[in-house]
């Protein structure tokens, strides 16, 4: 055998030995590379469901108060129509009042003079008297609906303040609710600067969320907090119509407090884990909350 065929043998089988431990080095890389994409696509599908989650409940909770407002500011609107139909009956009042008290008092000076020169007669004086009484009476009636009118026209405008201070009340509400929603953004932007864009859902991808199936309002029964957890029991269960999967509202009055992840079902009781809790922000679940849950979300 030629020596170049024996050098070239050598260098084959050393080349042999070498590649065989970089193929199973590749092979677990590739297995490990594999779990944590999945991994980070897990979680970044799940950070999407909450954001999706988090702007629906927002997106309703400004359309409510929105709707709120519209009312409110057509209450004003009629307060303020109401209160000026009051002020021009008041000063047409007025004006009938100044003119009674001047007819009176030209009545009686007519009944001076009549009484200086003695030309009167009886039953003209009996008739200037009934007349004056008359004018008396109504002189009387229009001071009464004079404040009738003006008590009217107070309650009207304490109304209108009323509703001025509610709408301004909404007016934070929605002021409010757009911070927060500036804060989420940011935080969005932020997750996305570390983590980087939300991928597309693929097609016929699964999700551990059901979609409610009907309204459900329920009331929080029980709060349990553990390995940094916190597990959440209400009132409402399979026979009203609840199931495992379920993601509903915890609020308390109008305030935002979190999502309720529901995992367990019973007939007429329900557990699940409280998400997005803020207690800083917005404060912690407790017992006497409302849990909502609205159909087709």
């Amino acid at each position: 055998m030629h020596v170049l065929t024996k050098i070239f043998i050598v260098l084959v089988a050393l080349l042999a030995v070498a590649i065989v431990p970089l193929v199973a080095v590749n092979a677990t890389n590739e297995s490990t590379f594999q779990k944590k994409y999945k991994e980070a696509q897990a979680s970044v599908t799940a950070a999407e469901a909450v954001l999706n989650t988090e702007r629906s409940a927002w997106l309703a909770a400004q359309q409510k108060l929105e709707g709120s407002l519209r009312e409110m500011e057509a209450r004003v609107a009629d307060l303020t129509k109401q209160a000026d139909a009051k002020s021009v009956e008041a000063r047409k009042a007025q004006q009938e009042l100044a003119g009674t008290k001047a007819a009176q008092a030209s009545i009686a000076s007519s009944l001076e003079i009549l009484a200086q020169n003695g030309k009167a007669s009886n039953e003209l004086t009996e008739t200037l008297v009934a007349e004056l009484r008359t004018l008396r009476t109504r002189s009387m009636d229009s001071e009464k609906r004079l404040v009738e009118l003006q008590e009217a026209f107070d309650a009207s405008q304490s109304s209108l303040e009323v509703a001025d201070a509610a709408r301004r009340a909404l007016q934070e509400e929605v002021r409010r609710l757009a911070d927060e929603k500036d804060r989420a953004l940011t935080t969005v932007a932020d997750y996305v600067a570390t983590v980087g864009e939300l991928p597309k859902a693929k097609a016929g991808a699964v999700s551990d969320r059901v979609v409610a199936s009907r309204s459900v309002s329920a009331t929080v029964i029980g709060v349990r907090r553990e390995n940094g957890s916190t597990l959440a029991e209400i009132n409402a269960g399979a026979r009203d119509g609840v199931k495992a999967g379920w993601t509903m509202t915890i609020g308390d009055g109008s305030t935002f407090v979190g999502n309720l992840r529901i995992t367990e079902v019973d007939v007429n009781r329900a557990v699940g884990v409280v998400e997005l809790e803020d207690a800083a922000a917005r404060g912690e679940v407790k017992v006497g909350q409302r849990a909502i849950a609205r159909a087709g979300e």
